[in-house]
């Protein structure tokens, strides 16, 4: 009885290890066979196929794909033997792309989290100046108003904007996010770089401490002293700071806050820093 419960357990196990090969975009037959291969070594195809439990048929196909991927080695000979490549060789790079993908799908279910939080209250029927929430509509109104919270701030400023928003920002902000580091707030801008704001970045990287998103963004987040949030939908998304039909939603919600904070905090520390050519 106990024999028979250490085999289940054995085989549970086995499998355990195949599914989690499989996570790393390999067939069933092919993790069997890699599997096998690390843990007895150079062997002939048909003895693969015995160890590994795999068709006879499919053996050769399946060592064929395996040498493709660079997962196993093949030995010439009469017979040909195979033998598999370090799993942290052929492995590692593998879960490592994995991670990164892994990390941009987080990276967009925070903002994605935010603008529906954010959307969420802007769509209720609140009046326009209430008391969490308002609106401004219009480029030219929301930047004055972003403006003078800017030089009011006395803490911190976090901006994370889309690649053209990046270019209205130098043009409109910047020397105000300057003065505000002469005065010791804490300034930071996260933003996607592109063949149109390169040159812009680096000079605004010149100003204020930057961090280079891989990934666009559709709207545009600036938090000023833990305390304003205002998210920004550009229409149209272009470099100019006169002319567009903007949306902004204000808050002073401590969610909503807490939420843009935690997203924004997250990328600034994975993000990394622009930089400028010497």
């Amino acid at each position: 009885m106990i024999d028979l419960e250490l085999e289940v357990e054995q085989v549970a196990a086995e499998e355990k290890r195949v599914s989690a090969i499989q996570r790393l975009g390999l067939t069933e037959y092919e993790s069997r066979a890699y599997l096998t291969l690390v843990k007895i070594g150079a062997s002939k195809a048909s003895e693969l196929s015995f160890f590994a439990q795999i068709p006879r048929s499919k053996a050769y196909g399946t060592l064929k794909e395996l040498a493709r991927k660079g997962l196993i080695h093949v030995i010439p000979g009469k017979p040909e033997l195979y033998s598999a490549v370090s799993p942290n060789d052929a492995l590692m790079p593998v879960l490592s792309k994995l991670h990164r993908r892994l990390q941009d799908s987080e990276d967009i279910v925070l903002e994605l989290n935010l603008v529906h939080e954010a959307r969420k209250y802007a769509k209720q029927d609140l009046p326009r100046e209430s008391v969490e929430f308002w609106e401004t509509s219009g480029r030219q109104p929301l930047c004055s108003r972003l403006n003078q919270a800017l030089l009011e701030a006395t803490q911190s400023i976090s901006l994370a904007t889309t690649a053209a928003g990046l270019i209205r920002a130098y043009k409109s902000q910047s020397e105000l996010l300057e003065k505000a580091l002469s005065r010791g707030v804490n300034v930071r801008v996260v933003a996607p770089m592109s063949p149109d704001n390169l040159l812009v970045a680096e000079q605004f990287a010149e100003i204020v401490p930057m961090r280079r998103l891989d990934q666009p963004l559709d709207v545009n987040f600036v938090s000023v002293d833990r305390q304003l949030l205002v998210v920004v939908e550009s229409m149209p998304e272009d470099s100019s700071v006169d002319h567009g039909a903007d949306v902004a939603v204000w808050t002073t919600n401590k969610l909503l806050i807490a939420l843009h904070e935690q997203f924004f905090e997250h990328l600034w520390h994975i993000l990394p820093t622009l930089r400028i050519p010497a």
